[in-house]
């Protein structure tokens, strides 16, 4: 049976670090140096060839890329994966499973629209150190979070120094300007560690559609955001010291509304209830109706011929989503294009080498290379950092910007 393409290839550019270009008489990298973690939501690893954008092909010249991206965590959704980008973890190991879940242990649904939730300890701090728990615990280092997953709620005991939670009203340039006065030090602390998210293109893609001519534009106006976090980082001086991380958390795909699938056409709709829909829906059966609800999904599956249904415990494992209290025990996985419906400038150190690329890398393989960056211990994770070993520097080798992404 052919598994469906559910595992994306997310955004062109997916790290870009920024290291020393120019003069210098180095003779090693700085582990420990400042680091600054950018995500543009739903940036597709293809975003770049669309059209011109001089400021990523700038970072990307002097840097490493992940010609083809990375592989984003089973769930596309914006929770599960920046949480696994930060935690070095997969779903069903740090606990945020989807945007919406049900925890039975709780006995209550979580949403990601729901600003109380994400500033409560409960549905994050079930097992995972974020990064920058890890830093402010072992380095007594400051951190700030400018509208980052999980960054409202204690982990551990731990708020980041600074966090802002997200307000999409603030413009790119405001969110910028702030995080820069963090690195360098102008609110009273200077941070060591900084996380900046936006929410496009994703926001586009779902208006418009991801091969939409609004998305090419907003790509050309997301090139002018990094050029605007360039500006700002060499007018404090900060390029100097500071790594820089672009990424993104999941790829996108267009969903032509007549590929569709209704999910009432074969199971029952008052017999469960869909947790998070699309283009995995999650299922949580009525008492009793969990075998007949998985017979009729499962027949409407070789009926229809784009969707596959799976028992929680029957899951791929190389999809990492069976091993978690919060994981429905129905799975029902759209095939590509398909989706559901119901009723119901001069720098510091270099760390990595100028102008490599790697085919790809998983999204886990990240949070060992930030504690890396940083000089941090990392917490028990899924990633290793001897899959991105090869782009790094060795202490010999220093020297030049550097950046790590996913394009071509």
């Amino acid at each position: 049976m052919t598994r469906p393409k559910v595992v994306q290839r997310i955004l062109g550019i997916l790290l870009s670090i920024i290291l020393r270009f120019g003069s210098s008489h180095v003779t090693g990298y700085t582990v420990g140096s400042k680091l600054l973690i950018v995500s543009f939501d739903g940036f597709r690893w293809d975003y770049l060839s669309r059209t011109d954008t001089p400021f990523f092909n700038w970072i990307k010249k002097r840097g490493v890329t992940a010609r083809y991206g990375i592989k984003n965590a089973f769930v596309t959704k914006t929770l599960p994966n920046h949480f696994t980008l930060v935690t070095g973890l997969w779903e069903e190991s740090h606990g945020i499973v989807g945007n919406e879940m049900w925890d039975d242990r709780l006995n209550e649904t979580f949403s990601a629209w729901n600003d109380t939730q994400e500033a409560e300890s409960r549905w994050y701090d079930v097992g995972a150190q974020p990064v920058w728990v890890a830093n402010q615990i072992q380095k007594k280092g400051l951190t700030g979070c400018m509208m980052w997953v999980g960054c409202q709620a204690p982990i551990q005991g731990v708020l980041p120094t600074y966090h802002i939670p997200y307000n999409g009203k603030v413009t790119n340039e405001s969110r910028i300007d702030t995080v820069v006065e963090w690195l360098a030090g102008e609110h009273a602390r200077e941070v060591n560690l900084a996380l900046l998210y936006f929410e496009q293109p994703d926001a586009f893609g779902h208006k418009y559609g991801p091969d939409s001519p609004q998305v090419t534009e907003m790509i050309k106006g997301l090139d002018k955001v990094v050029g605007y976090l360039l500006e700002q980082l060499q007018k404090k001086d900060l390029l100097k010291s500071t790594n820089i991380i672009i990424t993104s958390d999941h790829g996108f795909a267009a969903t032509p509304k007549d590929l569709v699938i209704n999910l009432d056409n074969y199971a029952d709709p008052q017999s469960y209830r869909v947790i998070q829909l699309t283009p995995v829906a999650t299922i949580l059966p009525n008492e009793g109706m969990g075998e007949i609800i998985y017979r009729n999904l499962s027949k409407g599956a070789v009926e229809n011929g784009n969707f596959q249904v799976y028992r929680k415990d029957e899951m791929p494992a190389d999809y990492h989503y069976s091993h978690h209290w919060r994981i429905q025990p129905i799975i029902v996985v759209a095939h590509e294009n398909y989706s559901f419906i119901y009723n119901h400038s001069t720098a510091p150190p270099p760390n990595f080498r100028k102008g490599t690329s790697v085919d790809t890398f998983e999204s886990v393989d990240i949070y060992p290379l930030m504690c890396h960056l940083l000089g941090l211990k990392p917490a028990p994770n899924n990633g290793s950092l001897s899959t991105v070993q090869m782009l790094l520097l060795d202490r010999k080798e220093a020297s030049t910007v550097l950046t790590f992404g996913t394009c071509e």
